[in-house]
């Protein structure tokens, strides 16, 4: 009996001390890591990173104010034009939807063939201060505009507008 219980101790023994070496190993191994080791950047790069980070986020924040502002300014024309349409005179005038106006005629033309490959009017009608405007539709009255622009700001360019001859 005496045997059985001097071999379980040594067992024991042999057990805590394999633990230990693993342990032992472990910590060597963590201490060499590279995530545990002090950070080779000063002070002052600390604290550049942190300003041009500042810098981004404050970027982001005013480009986020613009988008916003520009999404409300064209909610708020698209209602002007609602209103106007209530009281329209369709015999009057002819409403375009414009997705392009160049000074230059040559790309007027080009963007004009560009609006035909994709299905669209392309038709090219002369503005104010010798613009030529670029359209993807024609509409007799302003309501029908609206409707099409939608999904013209979606599928061509979201700076499309309506122009009323």
């Amino acid at each position: 009996m005496g045997f059985c219980v001097s071999l379980i101790l040594i067992i024991k023994k042999v057990s805590l001390m394999k633990n230990l070496l693993g342990i032992v190993l472990l910590g060597l191994v963590v201490s060499s890591c590279s995530l545990f080791q002090k950070s080779s950047m000063n002070q002052e790069e600390i604290d550049a990173m942190v300003a041009e980070n500042e810098a981004l986020k404050a970027k982001v924040a005013a480009s986020k104010d613009l988008t916003d502002q520009l999404a409300l300014a064209r909610q708020q024309a698209d209602e002007a034009m609602i209103k106007l349409s209530a009281c329209e005179d369709a015999s009057k005038s002819k409403v375009h939807i414009i997705v392009g106006a160049f000074k230059n005629s040559g790309y007027a033309n080009d963007y004009s063939a560009e609006m035909k490959k994709l299905g669209y009017d392309g038709r090219i009608i002369a503005g104010p201060y010798d613009f030529n405007l670029v359209t993807s539709s024609s509409h007799e009255s302003i309501r029908s505009a609206l409707n099409a622009l939608g999904d013209v700001r979606e599928s061509v360019i979201e700076t499309a507008w309506i122009y009323m001859e």
